[in-house]
């Protein structure tokens, strides 16, 4: 049983920072001790000291398409490990693979590859299941998902993706702008997948409706949805108002104006905001061309869009960019842990998210300009800078 020391840490608790040393354990976070402890007594194989770096949860992200040239609907296992490895390197030990709207063999596909892979240990970040987004959407409001996959759903269709795997798909993406929709929601809720809201334009009454069929979640909040008038309050209106609702939110500054972020933040709390990525695969790469399922994507300016029309075709953004941007718009080192790792984990069930004692060892090392220093994903260090 391996045990490593992490020395000298700035700990991030849920509500405060504090001076630590942590002992891992295998896969777990065995004691925490204070500054002023004794540390010459225990036993320990390796000692790392962190030299009063920030020592806080490992980001997690719920939606993430690709990085380093690798998309999940590449439909290759080698892809998948190669997200992995590049989500390790910006402070990610937990992710899902996020699908696009696609065929039925494709999807199906893709989850078998997700669910070899799911909670073994790889070389970077831990798959720990799949995020469906789609095919079941509103074409207005297509974004970059390809128009001609988007269909009503269906419940046989469903049973077959669930089937690939038990446990398997984590979250789903849905309009839920129609009766059969609906009915989709509750058949996934009933069974234990988290249902999100997205790519909609569905009514606030009928997003309002879907929260009592068991939708919970919302897809990057403001895109791909109807947004928020006063006469109509639309997608946007019914996440701001029901506490049933976990807010996703893409923090590039390019995909949300900085003060709309402020204002999501403010209306939900800081405990019902979930920072991601949305990133495609160029994340990590040069500017150029490059593919979102089939589509095609120009990413330019740190901005990636969709040469047919230029809408934005998900995003290039790391998870330590997203946690920056929530400093530099004034949000306390602690609060941008909730809103990076802390909520995610808890909505999703994970035995990580917070430091604490029997907690899984998900952890990662920031300097004092938030930059990623080390990423420990399951008591094993996976990145160091």
């Amino acid at each position: 049983m391996k045990k490593i020391l992490l020395k000298n840490a700035n700990l991030v608790l849920e509500n405060k920072i504090e001076k630590a040393t942590v002992l891992l354990c295998e896969d777990k976070i065995e004691k925490i001790f204070s500054k002023d402890s004794d540390l010459s007594q225990i036993t320990y194989d390796e000692l790392i000291d962190l030299e009063g770096k920030y020592l806080g949860p490992a980001f997690v992200d719920v939606h993430v398409h690709g990085a380093d040239g690798a998309d999940a609907m590449d439909i290759d296992e080698e892809a998948l490990r190669r997200i992995s490895k590049y989500l390790a390197k910006e402070g990610t030990a937990n992710f899902l693979v996020t699908t696009l709207t696609s065929t039925k063999d494709e999807l199906k596909n893709v989850l078998e590859i997700a669910g070899k892979l799911q909670n073994k240990e790889i070389d970077g970040a831990n798959i720990f299941g799949v995020h469906m987004e789609g095919p079941y959407f509103a074409v207005e409001y297509k974004g970059a998902q390809n128009e001609k996959y988007i269909k009503p759903a269906g419940i046989e269709e469903l049973e077959e993706y669930l089937s690939v795997k038990d446990g398997l798909i984590k979250l789903f993406s849905i309009s839920p702008h129609t009766q059969e929709n609906l009915e989709a929601i509750k058949y996934l809720s009933d069974r234990g997948v988290v249902v999100s809201v997205g790519h909609s334009n569905a009514t606030y009454e009928a997003v309002i409706k879907a929260v009592d069929y068991g939708l919970s979640h919302a897809t990057h909040t403001f895109n791909a949805m109807k947004g928020f008038t006063h006469r109509e309050p639309g997608v946007v209106g019914a996440v701001f108002n029901s506490d049933n609702i976990m807010a996703e939110i893409i923090f590039d500054k390019v995909h949300v104006h900085p003060e709309a972020v402020r204002t999501l933040i403010k209306i939900k709390g800081v405990d019902k905001v979930v920072c991601i990525t949305d990133a495609m695969s160029a994340t990590g790469l040069a500017e150029g061309k490059y593919k979102l399922g089939e589509l095609d994507v120009n990413v330019k300016d740190g901005q990636a869009r969709l040469v047919s029309n230029n809408a934005l075709a998900g995003s290039v953004l790391r998870m330590d960019i997203a946690f920056k941007n929530l400093i530099d718009l004034g949000y306390s080192i602690t609060d941008a842990f909730k809103m990076t790792s802390t909520n995610a984990a808890k909505e999703f069930k994970l035995n990580s998210g917070l430091i604490k004692e029997n907690k899984d060892a998900d952890l990662v090392v920031l300097d004092k300009d938030y930059n990623v220093c080390m990423t420990i994903v399951k008591g094993k260090v996976k990145y160091t800078n």
